[in-house]
């Protein structure tokens, strides 16, 4: 499991000039992966990360969502932060990241209330989920996957149907514990491959979410099955 920037497969002819593009685009601007541009369009779109915010990304390796975060927050003096997490040694990348950015080798899904306590003691305004697993070329398990690091992300940032057992909650300022990192108002982004049960699982978040939205990127190959789920304001 890991960012989203390290994941590589076979790809058409028009999906190799797709990526050589955003690649070489990325690369004249200064960002570790192409990957940089989906967060973007997204923060463009539905301007999640306000200056001087708070930010989670979950599966941060290379980086590139990082940068994105961290330019997003506007210059140093407005403050803010953003906490990256990944399985693999992930490096600050040079460019856009500045001392606002702390990066932890970890794997999400083990990560205990402590930790989130420590790391997140006044909660985030954003969660943002680019875990994945290497894909296996069968579309049903790996959706499945796909799906399983959602959760992971949804019950991080608010208890999701995986919140902690009583004895092991998180206890933040603005609620009840085993509520999650995701303060009220905040939004969570994740990356999910389509398949069985992603509609479903949509559905769910509604129950945590005003607005729960679809958005598929203009750098996502257009043989692939990714897209981004969005909840949006947290009740």
């Amino acid at each position: 499991m890991a960012g989203g920037g390290a994941m590589r497969s076979r790809i058409t002819r028009t999906g190799r000039v797709l990526e050589d593009t955003f690649f070489k685009q990325a690369k004249a601007k200064g960002y570790v992966a192409r990957s940089a541009f989906k967060l973007q369009e997204i923060q463009q779109k539905h301007k999640l990360i306000s200056p001087g915010g708070a930010v989670l990304d979950l599966g941060c390796h290379p980086g590139a969502w990082l940068q994105v975060a961290c330019e997003s927050l506007g210059p140093t003096k407005r403050g803010g932060r953003v906490i990256g997490v990944d399985i693999q040694e992930t490096r600050r990348p040079d460019k856009f990241c500045d001392d606002r950015v702390e990066i932890v080798q970890a794997d999400a899904r083990e990560l205990g209330p402590e930790f989130w306590a420590l790391h997140c003691p006044g909660g985030v305004d954003v969660v943002l989920s680019d875990m994945c697993h290497f894909t296996l070329g069968n579309s049903v398990a790996d959706a499945f996957k796909s799906l399983d690091l959602a959760r992971t992300a949804w019950g991080i940032a608010t208890g999701g149907d995986n919140a902690a057992s009583a004895e092991e909650q998180l206890e933040l300022p603005w609620g009840a514990p085993g509520r999650g990192v995701l303060k009220p108002g905040g939004s969570l982004v994740m990356k999910i491959l389509q398949g069985t049960g992603t509609q479903e699982f949509a559905a769910e978040l509604r129950r945590d979410f005003t607005k729960v939205a679809w958005h598929r990127c203009k750098a996502t190959r257009s043989e692939s099955k990714e897209i981004f789920l969005l909840g949006l304001k947290r009740k």
